[in-house]
């Protein structure tokens, strides 16, 4: 990190970056881009962040972040992930306004720092809320000294565009393309957070209410009705193209985020670490939507430069979204049904485009501190498929289920 002052203003500059490759043991892809070839680009990562205080009380903040495209499997980008201003009317209170990092998680402002943290990454069933981790708007922190530590009450405002990804098997012919399909999705939100702090224990409670539009203006999906054909046999409409009484839509979709964590210090240099999450989605007319449950639990030892971990995690989508999902799935009609083919392809299609999840993973690793600025880290991780997973690429014609996948990653992490 380098410092300077020009005109009365102090200057810093200081950036990070992760070198890391991942491996499976399936051809198909995982998290976008793990299968059996490898690759580089599910954990490598770099920034470049630049902070300017113009006195006790206002500074400013900017960051470049460059990573795999959230809207492109196959290329890298470059994105302002940070850019406010901030004011400290008093050493208690901060306010910032501009592009800042929504508080989902303990990890958020470090997110993409990972020589600061031991996990090889951190667990995607947990950080995987929103598909972007940053909004524009205002947020306002306070802090109270008390005797044995710190409570700090944060709460924020503000919108984003996030790129949300779904992946189809079969696709639709004429319609729609097999692979790799991204729709932006504009967020507003708001949440409050509550984090006290004690020597090596921190504890944390959020809550946050988002609504979630397409931004094209399109309306989302609020179910698939079922058309019936004769007895026992009928499909779930999902293209407007296929024959039906029409696909009840809604505008926005409301979702409420319950978050915890905690990182605890134990004897002899262990630590645990969990967090919780559960999102709650306003169903009266919604039956296409993303409430689930996740979290993970991570048991960590310090041995000198040494920091084994094992980590469970999991996440699991409502009932309600799983019913709807293997409806949708396994149904189909006979193929002397007029138009037969597009009718089963379609189902499929929606079946991919309803993200549903029903996962858990065991990880075991391990960094190792060259210095205080970086770190190697080493980890095998087996997941475990349920009913389905949209992490999951599936092949043409496929079910992922009831499958494991064994992944090892190896990554070099530096700040400066």
């Amino acid at each position: 990190m380098s410092a300077f002052s020009v005109h009365a203003a102090d200057y810093s500059i200081s950036g990070y970056g992760t070198l890391g490759v991942a491996r499976s043991d399936k051809s198909y892809s995982y998290q976008r881009f793990i299968d059996d070839a490898g690759t580089f680009r599910r954990d490598s990562v770099g920034g470049l962040q630049i902070d300017a205080s113009l006195n006790n009380q206002f500074g400013a903040t900017a960051q470049v972040r460059v990573a795999p495209a959230s809207d492109n499997d196959s290329k890298y980008k470059a994105t302002v992930a940070w850019a406010f201003a901030s004011y400290r009317p008093t050493n208690d209170w901060l306010i910032r306004i501009g592009r800042q990092r929504i508080p989902l998680y303990l990890y958020s402002q470090n997110y993409d720092v990972a020589a600061t943290y031991d996990f090889a990454r951190l667990p995607t069933e947990m950080y995987s809320i929103s598909p972007g981790n940053e909004f524009d708007g205002i947020s306002v922190g306070r802090v109270w000294s008390i005797a044995s530590g710190d409570f700090t009450l944060d709460g924020y405002w503000g919108e984003t565009k996030v790129d949300a990804r779904f992946w189809l098997r079969d696709g639709i012919p004429t319609i729609q393309t097999a692979g790799a399909v991204f729709r932006q999705i504009h967020l507003k939100g708001a949440g409050v957070v509550g984090s006290y702090r004690a020597n090596e224990n921190v504890y944390r409670l959020g809550l946050h209410k988002t609504v979630g539009r397409r931004s094209d203006g399109v309306s989302l999906p609020a179910s698939y009705p079922f058309v019936s054909l004769f007895p026992g046999v009928g499909y779930y409409q999902v293209d407007p193209s296929v024959p039906g009484p029409g696909i009840p839509s809604v505008d926005s979709i409301e979702n409420t985020i319950a978050a915890v964590g905690i990182e605890l210090g134990l004897s002899q240099g262990y630590r645990v670490i969990a967090e919780l999450a559960r999102t709650y989605v306003d169903t009266r007319n919604v039956q296409i939507a993303n409430a689930s449950n996740r979290g993970y639990v991570s048991l960590i030892k310090g041995i000198d430069r040494w920091t084994p971990y094992v980590t469970y995690a999991f996440l699991r989508s409502d009932l309600g979204q799983r019913k709807l999902y293997a409806s949708v799935n396994g149904n189909t009609v006979p193929i002397i049904v007029p138009g037969a083919t597009l009718i089963n392809a379609s189902q499929r299609a929606g079946a991919d485009g309803a993200l549903t999840f029903d996962q858990r993973s065991l990880a075991i690793g391990t960094s190792y501190s060259l210095s205080a600025t970086s770190k190697i880290k080493a980890e095998l991780m087996r997941v475990r498929i349920g009913q389905v997973s949209s992490f999951v690429d599936a092949p043409p014609g496929s079910n992922i289920r009831n499958q494991s996948i064994n992944v090892i990653s190896l990554s070099y992490s530096v700040v400066f």
